[in-house]
């Protein structure tokens, strides 16, 4: 009488009835022709962003992925800390994934997944977390140093002045040049001073 509700099935029954679609990953064949272009590709963005090679290395695992098909799961680990690299982090990986479009255009976007990891010798300065009021601070007091004096020297456009503009100065009054009478040049010509305003 209770059979809808899953009484008196063994358990190994509910449970198979019961599995929807799978929504894990699942890994698939990767060939060597995807995992070089991948590690070239890496390279040559280090290489144009003046990173050195050897602080960041990553690791191409294919997956299926269902309803959608297959990706490419890129995992790049951070062997080097630098508080510049973390911070353009975002901007590293858009570059990276534009330059493996390039390379291969018929491919969608969506078809390259990133992960950052880190490299427990990587070199973080940082061993705990911040004071739990760091993160509603304001923005430049959440950056470190380095990001905080990056922030400060980012050119911002002037606001418009709001009162009109100074009137021109006049022009500077000088001395008069001295005179050849004077006893104290000891025969030497006098300095000439050009004003190159």
């Amino acid at each position: 009488m209770f059979e809808f509700l899953g009484r008196g099935k063994a358990k190994s029954d509910r449970a198979a009835a019961d599995a929807g679609p799978s929504t894990m990953a699942q890994t698939v064949q990767l060939s060597a022709t995807q995992r070089e272009m991948v590690r070239m590709t890496l390279h040559g963005v280090l290489k144009l962003n003046g990173i050195p090679g050897s602080w960041v290395t990553g690791e191409v695992i294919p997956v299926r992925i269902p309803g959608q098909g297959e990706a490419l799961l890129i995992q790049l680990e951070v062997l080097h800390w630098h508080d510049a690299l973390v911070l353009h982090a975002p901007v590293f990986q858009k570059e990276l994934l534009d330059a493996l479009i390039r390379f291969d255009p018929q491919t969608q976007r969506t078809r390259y997944l990133f992960a950052w990891r880190f490299a427990p010798y990587c070199g973080c300065p940082n061993t705990h977390m911040p004071d739990p009021a760091t993160w509603n601070a304001p923005e430049t007091a959440k950056l470190g140093p380095v990001a905080a004096s990056a922030a400060r020297s980012v050119p911002r456009p002037r606001p418009a002045p709001l009162s009109a503009p100074e009137p021109a100065k006049a022009p500077i009054k000088r001395p008069p040049p001295p005179s050849d009478d004077d006893d104290d040049n000891n025969g030497f010509a006098s300095t000439q001073l050009n004003d190159l305003r």
